[in-house]
């Protein structure tokens, strides 16, 4: 569902029109897809439709019919229009800014209703495919929950940390050695760091969430005492990190998935990952013919109509 929100979202964008016809503009497995079906879609402003947008929209219903031959024919699933009409008034529900008429939420993105009812479409059968797909996956083992809590702590905690970044392992080393004599942690970052921008402010990076910086460093401040120098350098593609954590705030628990939500969402992501490799080998299957006139159907690997050179 959030995938084909994004999608809609995604045509905020004026195209025009080329007339519609019934001319044929391609063809997926013997079906036809005509000229006036890509236009249905464009919310129609000019004279013309530019090729590269005509190729996008005919992409899409060549993509979206090689899911829908597929669903019925391996599933047997097929979409009802009062099926499609829940799924197209549920995306305009969530979709929609505060008093937006559904008129406007269309032709605000350069689309139409008709095309908000593919897409509605398409999460009909996206749903019904997610139902069949989930029986199969297998449950998360503790290490993968276990994982998962990891990344949502380093989204939810709060540290506030200074580090001096060198190039090598070696340069870490004296700086360690250098501040276990006593010196300034601030001074050195002035003097060595190669970070310039919190080097400057004696290696201060102020307060954020963890999961705000490359994964190396942001498990090391989760584990880096506070008030004192890390005395671990830390490796990142950056270089190696002298770490000195001034406070830290763990995540508050209520704020925090519970297992039960973590699991939903590992098997979520496995199920969107099973559906996608099982689209993909529908679209290597698939025999579709696009008119030369209209561009050149690519099906991988990323299924999409070429335009025609201008």
């Amino acid at each position: 569902m959030k995938k084909l929100i994004l999608l809609l979202a995604a045509f905020g964008l004026v195209v025009a029109a080329c007339g519609g016809s019934n001319v044929s503009a391609a063809t997926v497995n013997g079906t036809e897809i005509t000229v006036g079906e890509v236009e249905s879609l464009i919310n129609v402003e000019d004279s013309t439709i530019p090729k590269d947008q005509f190729a996008q929209f005919l992409g899409f219903l060549i993509q979206w019919e090689i899911i829908a031959q597929a669903a019925e024919e391996e599933f047997g699933i097929t979409v009802s229009e009062d099926e499609i009409s829940a799924e197209a008034d549920n995306i305009f529900a969530q979709a929609a800014t505060p008093g937006e008429t559904r008129e406007d939420f269309v032709a605000t993105r350069g689309v139409t209703e008709e095309f908000l009812l593919r897409v509605a479409e398409q999460g009909v059968i996206n749903n019904a495919l997610r139902e069949i797909f989930i029986a199969d996956v297998p449950e998360p083992t503790e290490d993968q929950v276990e994982a998962e809590f990891q990344i949502a702590a380093l989204n939810f905690a709060n540290v506030c940390a200074s580090h001096i970044l060198v190039e090598t392992e070696e340069e870490a080393k004296t700086v360690l050695a250098r501040l276990a004599d006593g010196e300034d942690f601030a001074a050195l970052a002035q003097e060595l760091s190669i970070d310039t921008g919190s080097g400057a402010n004696g290696g201060d990076l102020g307060c954020a969430a963890p999961s705000r910086y490359v994964e190396e460093f942001a498990q090391a401040l989760m584990i880096a005492p506070v008030g004192e120098v890390y005395e671990t350098p830390v490796q990142s593609q950056f270089g190696y990190h002298i770490i000195l954590v001034s406070e830290r705030t763990d995540p508050d628990p209520e704020e925090m998935p519970t297992v039960e939500e973590i699991v939903a969402f590992l098997k979520d992501q496995a199920v969107g990952e099973q559906i996608n490799a099982w689209f993909l080998d529908k679209v290597a299957q698939a025999e579709v013919t696009v008119d030369e006139s209209f561009g050149t159907w690519q099906p991988l690997p990323q299924p999409q109509v070429i335009p025609p050179a201008p």
